[in-house]
């Protein structure tokens, strides 16, 4: 099956200024990332904070730069794209960002917010767009009365829904969910996530899912890649990758979380450490400083993303999976 959009040795990096007579550094955010989203699936995206994981989405749509690499759209490299074509990507591949609070207009009514796609890329009437946005909100679960309210008069996981709506407004096949729970009471996560899987069943969205959250994931995805400094390492399958995690990174995130047992919580193993800085990423593999499998060739060699079983692929020299090389 063909990739709708594809990301092949992605880097991007941002300068940092060291002082008037002190060489310019440059921050390493992603390296040489290879990802692709399929149609109707839903790829996970997780990691510590600092990781890239959000900079390699905004680089996918062009918010921020990338330094090396290709960004491909239904096997178009972007960099190629006249800019009909890139507003023509633009329309079906939407983004919700992580702040619910930060992403809405406050000076808008809702009507306005939602309606907001449509204008830009000159979507149909005036009609047209109170009927679209009677309808997305009838989709999100709000009230018809909410098209004319401001966001300050919504809670937080109302606000989600209206950017939902929003992201939804042109008819994507493409939405980049950013931490899009995070700022959640948790029980409004649960709402928006079955929102979310009922919109990708009715609707047939693909979604780019970036989280911390692996509960949140293991219900969603379809597929799961962890990241690591910037870099990839490790994907596969939702059920695979949280029955048989071949990297250690991911086997510590799956370890990290509070699980329920033996009539108790049990509390999860935090990760010891942590995440090096990406101005002096450490030698060799990233994760070796804090990784009780490390040796001497974790510390000097740079691992490479290789298939561990059918579908399973890890950058790690000693993978936990077994069999593996």
């Amino acid at each position: 099956m063909n990739a709708l959009l594809e990301a092949e040795g992605l880097s991007v990096r941002f300068g940092v200024s060291a002082g008037m007579f002190a060489a310019r550094r440059y921050v390493r955010a992603v390296s040489e990332v290879d990802l692709a989203l399929l149609p109707g699936e839903t790829l996970a995206l997780v990691g510590e904070s600092g990781s890239g994981k959000t900079t390699f989405a905004r680089a996918l749509l062009g918010l921020v730069a990338h330094s090396a690499g290709t960004i491909r759209f239904e096997g178009t490299d972007t960099s190629t794209m006249t800019r009909r074509e890139t507003q023509a990507m633009r329309r079906v591949v939407q983004m919700v960002f992580q702040d619910p609070f930060g992403s809405l207009d406050p000076r808008l009514p809702v009507a306005d917010i939602i309606a907001e796609p449509l204008r830009i890329h000159g979507i149909g009437s005036r009609a047209e767009h109170r009927e679209r946005v009677a309808e997305l909100l009838g989709l999100v679960g709000l009230p018809g009365d909410a098209a004319n309210r401001y966001p300050h008069q919504f809670s937080g996981g109302q606000r989600q829904r209206i950017a939902i709506a929003r992201a939804l407004a042109p008819r994507p096949r493409v939405i980049i969910a950013d931490e899009p729970l995070s700022a959640l009471d948790v029980s409004i996560q649960s709402q928006i996530l079955n929102l979310m899987g009922e919109l990708r069943a009715r609707v047939g969205i693909s979604y780019l899912l970036i989280s911390h959250d692996l509960a949140a994931v293991h219900h969603l995805a379809d597929r799961v890649a962890a990241m690591y400094l910037g870099r990839v390492v490790e994907v596969a399958g939702r059920e695979a990758l949280f029955a048989r995690p071949a990297h250690p990174y991911t086997r510590a995130l799956l370890d990290s979380v509070p699980r329920i047992g033996a009539g108790r919580r049990v509390p999860g193993r935090a990760l010891q450490g942590d995440i090096p800085s990406p101005m002096a990423p450490p030698p060799g593999c990233a994760f070796h400083p804090r990784c009780a499998r490390a040796s001497a060739v974790c510390r000097e060699v740079v691992p490479v993303l290789q298939a561990v079983a059918a579908g399973h692929s890890a950058a790690c020299h000693h993978p936990l999976v077994e069999g593996a090389a």
